[in-house]
């Protein structure tokens, strides 16, 4: 693999992180990808920690398995850097009758995705964190809230956006209260 200035470990981290939020978004187990790939389940749960080096060979044979270009692999795919979006930002659309729309987020990317009203209540405190691949918009549309992965928490009022990994540890946290709209994008499954 290429190392362009990270660390191996690194790499080889985000290749697990990869490998699993593919293999578990098809419903496989690691008997079932090693069916698939005719990889053995030792060096694929090797993988799957981090701990392997694959070859350029089994890196194929995971693409032809998940009908994914070789790249994705390789982490050219990367998952969305933390992206707060403040009220009043972005492009206004105004149609002839008068509606007004937002654009708060517009992306190129194909995932399966599902969208939740979610009320918190004054004083709640709630983690989370959902399956490998996952990213998370939160909009605030009431009140305030903190929100964001652990340790790096944003304060959103209404009208503001965050957009970040979901498939790291994350808080919202709320003093007085907050209405929001959480948008999740999975990673696509194979048709």
């Amino acid at each position: 693999m290429i190392d362009d200035g990270g660390s191996m470990a690194t790499v080889a981290g985000e290749l697990a992180r990869i490998v699993r939020a593919h293999r578990e978004t098809r419903g496989w187990s690691l008997g079932g990808l090693a069916k698939e790939t005719g990889l053995s389940k030792t060096l694929l749960a090797k993988l799957e920690t981090g701990t392997g080096n694959p070859s350029l060979e089994t890196m194929w044979r995971l693409a032809r398995a998940f009908d994914i270009p070789l790249s994705t692999l390789l982490g050219d795919d990367e998952p969305p850097e933390i992206r707060v979006i403040r009220a009043g930002e972005g492009q206004t659309l105004t149609s002839e009758s008068g509606l007004v729309a937002r654009l708060v987020l517009a992306e190129g990317r194909s995932h399966r995705t599902e969208i939740y009203e979610v009320h918190l209540a004054p004083g709640n405190d709630y983690l989370s964190v959902h399956p490998p691949g996952t990213e998370e918009l939160v909009y605030c549309t009431e009140g305030s809230l903190q929100v964001g992965p652990r340790g790096r928490e944003v304060e959103l009022s209404a009208g503001d956006a965050l957009l970040f990994p979901g498939d790291l540890p994350h808080r919202y946290v709320s003093a007085r209260g907050a209405r929001l709209l959480s948008v999740m994008s999975y990673p696509p499954a194979r048709q």
